[in-house]
């Protein structure tokens, strides 16, 4: 046999049982998870929603506008029977409440909810089914397993007229509303998500099971009673006249929308048009009760002081109601996304190997080599995405990384046969630090690289996000997106090189890099904010460029800077790492930089940096802010403007 043949064919095998046995084990999950989000935020950013759905949130403004009424939250629950009044009067449909009653507030107050509740007659409230592990330290006699009140089943519990939903593990606990608010409900139903590996949440389980008991979540409470015929299917769960596509865990992907086009209501502009109702003045309410006529409503919290702001492939701090309010779009619109199918995975993978082994091996000339394969990734891509547009998920990670694979093999079992030069890698490694930098880790090679496998180390990182970029890349042309992209890089990498500091990575129109690593530096905080600044003043060299090259947009950007210990070393999997720090001095950093222009400022470091500082730079103290991720808050700075 021809051993060019041979090794042909030992490369393609080798590749597809490889990828076949990872892809089978799950290992390329989180990259599937990027590619799903990829193609939501392409293709599902204008789809249109029902305008039956409606949200309204507990924001920022009705936390400070009602807190002299309402107080502190959680609220006292005769705010949310005034809530239930308004809908009666809007003559909402039903109105579904993310929000928890577990626990006794006073008298007083749950009994107006209660009230409130029954004589709406169109509520829906929130149940909790859990599975929680046995606490084998207690005394106390387990109370897990524990069968749900009898009235509650009798009056809420679903029956399957046939099979039942494909479970992982089986749940044992549960938490009811306060007593009597069940019975007073039209509805009940479970609120809570389970997110995915890498934290978003993407997938929910339609019904819940308890016992043989199934209750909806919380999306699909209003279209379902105990008069609804309910069939499970291997792959699907008939609700009626809607069939709902399921994975093999019986989980639903929840189809995402822009949450923009979401019709959404702050309460505190609903309880401030029933005062004034109330008042006997109807005229120019902030919100007129009859938006809701015949409208499902959904009840959540968008204040950060609320803890129920999500992950999502389209929003990175979404209402965690939102997610109840697009699967009931879902519903409403037929519109239900299925589930990849691993025969088609396992095929893709297979034609993907050995196709571009085959066009490597044997194509004549090297731009036949490397275009077949980007060709094959191009009509693959093509049809996966067309699939998704079509509600039929197609799994792009594991044909991408066989092909991938299979062409970097045979380029490499080519290069060596043939002869090829090797390529210089510290040639490659100045795109992210500077020369000095180079020159100390290859003049102390041993040393760094005993330290890839893992240390912590005291660094300032920085992260840059341009404003609008979303808006921009929307409106100007592709070619021009990228050039705006490569002349800010340019200009913001070349800083930050001559600051010593190191280029960790761009994250599309942001970038992140760090001081005191690999290097080690006693001034890291002050290169980085040193280094900030001079960002700042950078763009209006970028800014001159693009204007002279016909670009309409100017570009601002938000830099966040915190400095600490985190970990640094080679992450990321036997195909791939990266020489990167992670940790929550890196969280942080991230963090701040998201709310500079929540504060107008396109400079924030935290008071870590600015205790490292503050003896050489001016600093101004600009506020103190609880972050997402952090319990405790903490105080922010930029540098003061020079007098």
């Amino acid at each position: 046999m021809n051993p060019k043949f041979a090794a042909t064919l030992i490369i393609a095998f080798a590749a597809f049982f490889s990828t076949a046995v990872g892809y089978h084990y799950g290992l390329f999950s989180r990259v599937e998870l990027l590619a799903y989000d990829f193609q939501a935020k392409q293709i599902r950013i204008n789809h249109p929603t029902s305008d039956q759905v409606k949200v309204i949130l507990v924001d920022e403004a009705s936390l400070k506008s009602m807190s002299s009424i309402a107080g502190r939250w959680p609220w006292p629950r005769a705010i949310w029977s005034d809530l239930l009044e308004f809908m009666q009067i809007g003559g909402a449909r039903a109105v579904l409440f993310d929000v928890l009653f577990l626990e006794r507030q006073d008298k007083l107050n749950d009994t107006a909810l209660v009230n409130a509740t029954h004589d709406f007659g169109n509520a829906y409230h929130s149940l909790m089914i859990l599975k929680e592990a046995e606490d084998q330290q207690s005394n106390q006699k387990s109370t897990l397993g524990r069968a749900l009140p009898d009235d509650l089943v009798s009056q809420f519990a679903l029956r399957p007229h046939l099979g039942s939903l494909s479970q992982d593990s089986f749940n044992n606990d549960y938490a009811l509303p306060i007593q009597g608010l069940a019975s007073a409900s039209k509805g009940i139903a479970v609120v809570e998500f389970s997110p995915d590996e890498d934290g978003s949440y993407r997938r929910t389980k339609p019904l819940r099971e308890y016992q043989k008991n199934y209750f909806p979540v919380l999306g699909l409470a209003p279209f379902l009673d105990k008069q609804t015929q309910i069939t499970f299917q291997s792959q699907s769960v008939q609700i009626g006249d809607k069939r709902i596509p399921l994975d093999e865990s019986g989980n639903s992907l929840i189809n995402m929308y822009d949450m923009n086009k979401i019709e959404t209501y702050s309460m505190s502009g609903i309880f401030a048009s029933l005062q004034k109702i109330r008042q006997g003045n109807v005229e120019n309410l902030i919100v007129d009760p009859s938006v809701f006529k015949d409208s499902i409503v959904f009840i959540g919290a968008s204040a950060i002081g609320t803890a129920d702001l999500k992950s999502t492939p389209m929003h990175h701090g979404a209402p965690g109601v939102m997610l109840h309010a697009f699967f009931a779009n879902n519903y409403l619109l037929d519109d239900f996304m299925r589930p990849p199918n691993k025969k088609i995975t396992y095929l893709s993978i297979f034609l993907g190997v050995f196709l571009t082994a085959w066009s490597v091996a044997f194509s004549t000339h090297l731009r036949f080599r490397i275009l077949m394969p980007l060709l094959l990734v191009g009509l693959y891509l093509s049809y996966a995405f067309l699939s998704f547009k079509s509600n039929s998920q197609v799994e792009i990670a594991p044909f991408l990384i066989a092909t991938i694979a299979t062409a970097f093999l045979n380029f490499g079992y080519l290069s060596f046969t043939e002869g090829a030069e090797k390529r210089r890698v510290a040639q490659l490694f100045t795109q992210y630090v500077s020369k000095e930098v180079l020159d100390e880790v290859l003049n102390h090679y041993k040393d760094y690289l005993k330290s890839s496998s893992g240390k912590k180390v005291e660094i300032s990182v920085l992260f840059s996000d341009i404003r609008g970029f979303t808006t921009m890349s929307e409106t100007a042309p592709p070619e021009q997106i990228v050039e705006m992209l490569n002349v800010h890089f340019k200009v913001m990498a070349d800083i930050i090189l001559k600051h010593n500091g190191t280029i960790d990575k761009y994250i599309g129109d942001a970038i992140m890099a760090f001081w005191g690593a690999p290097v080690e530096t006693a001034d890291h905080a002050e290169r980085a904010v040193l280094a900030g600044q001079e960002m700042l003043e950078g763009l209006k060299e970028v800014n001159r460029i693009l204007k002279e090259r016909g670009f309409q947009h100017e570009i601002r950007v938000g830099i966040g800077i915190n400095s600490g210990v985190a970990t640094i070393g080679n992450i990321g999997s036997e195909q791939k790492k990266n020489y990167t720090i992670v940790g929550d001095t890196v969280n942080l950093a991230a963090r701040l930089e998201s709310i500079t222009k929540e504060y107008k400022t396109p400079l924030l470091f935290s008071e870590y940096t600015h205790e490292r500082i503050k003896r050489k730079i001016d600093c101004r103290r600009v506020g103190n802010v609880t972050v997402k991720g952090r319990e405790q808050a903490v105080d922010i700075y930029t540098v003061a403007p020079s007098s």
